[in-house]
């Protein structure tokens, strides 16, 4: 059986591949992250009156309507507006309620939520777990506090972690080989990105930029989640040595079908539950070609898919 043919791309514009450190974030952080727990609900026999009560002592433009946790529907300041408007403030929240409410998953990525904010407007969202009940409430405000509280942590940590290792990186210059494998299984979603994680802590513990290191991140990230969801299993192997690093992605099959089109922003094959969880927009492929110096990836039904990418590493002093 024929395979695809080999895609190969050298070093571009470095613009063009720059990664921050909020755009890993994104990725890595869950809804659960951000929200605020427990959210401000009321019942569905509470007045409207009531209602408007509670959203001016919280500063809140949206109140969710349940019983027993299970949500029912939301009232809003557009809601409140009219029942003034037209006289029936006093009306319980049931009879005038939105029942058809756009909701999101505690699982799902920042990445994933910031798209449903754009896609509808809303200035919020409820969010429900695994078993559909109402754990909290997202804006994007929330968004916006969780990423800067990671963001000063990471900010510490490094500050912390260079001085650490200040006193090391001269012998890091001739540091042998570091080599990080680790198998991916299909459908692990819970676990995906630890692997992306483990190479960039072996690569901040040596000393790597950290343009770099966020870059082979990506890499290894969209690598592992492609092997979750498309693949029936395979393995992530990092090799590091002191002019570049190589993530290597290997599966057992099915292939993929067309990899032209696979690297297409926005094409994607991924079925219903990696979408509903937050996976599978299309982005990957192309992702690791805008982080990549060098990729190629071959592919077909007998043997699965091998990804091959290279990031090299500059040396100080050395201009691109």
């Amino acid at each position: 059986m024929s395979s695809a043919p080999a895609l190969e791309q050298n070093a571009g514009a470095n613009d063009a591949r720059k990664v921050s450190v909020a755009q890993i974030l994104v990725y890595e952080l869950r809804v659960r992250d951000a929200m605020t727990r427990p959210p401000i609900t009321a019942a569905p026999g509470d007045t409207l009156r009531s209602i408007q009560h509670l959203m001016k002592a919280q500063r809140i433009s949206g109140v969710p309507i349940t019983d027993g946790g299970a949500l029912l529907g939301i009232v809003s300041i557009e809601d409140i507006i009219r029942a003034l408007d037209k006289g029936y403030i006093d009306d319980p929240a049931e009879q005038h309620m939105a029942r058809s409410v756009v909701t999101l998953r505690d699982s799902f990525t920042l990445v994933r939520a910031v798209a449903e904010f754009d896609r509808h407007e809303f200035g919020r969202f409820p969010v429900l777990d695994g078993n559909d009940r109402l754990v909290g409430v997202i804006t994007r405000g929330d968004i916006t506090g969780c990423l800067m509280q990671h963001l000063e942590r990471r900010a510490e940590e490094a500050l912390a972690h260079e001085a650490e290792l200040r006193s090391a990186r001269a012998a890091d210059q001739v540091a042998h080989r570091v080599v990080v494998r680790a198998p991916v299984r299909t459908g692990d979603y819970d676990n995906a990105g630890k692997v992306s994680q483990r190479i960039r802590q072996v690569l901040r513990d040596r000393g790597i930029d950290p343009e770099i290191r966020r870059r082979a991140a990506v890499i290894a990230y969209e690598a592992e989640t492609n092997i979750i969801i498309h693949s029936l299993g395979g393995e992530i192997i990092a090799t590091i040595d002191p002019e570049k690093i190589v993530v290597e992605a290997v599966d057992s099959g099915p292939g993929i079908e067309s990899v032209e089109q696979a690297m297409q922003e926005g094409w994607s094959t991924a079925g219903r539950l990696p979408r509903e969880l937050g996976f599978g927009a299309g982005m990957g492929l192309p992702n690791v070609k805008r982080c990549s110096d060098k990729l190629e990836i071959t592919s077909d039904n007998e043997h699965g898919t091998r990804l091959h990418a290279e990031v090299l590493i500059k040396k100080v002093g050395t201009t691109s």
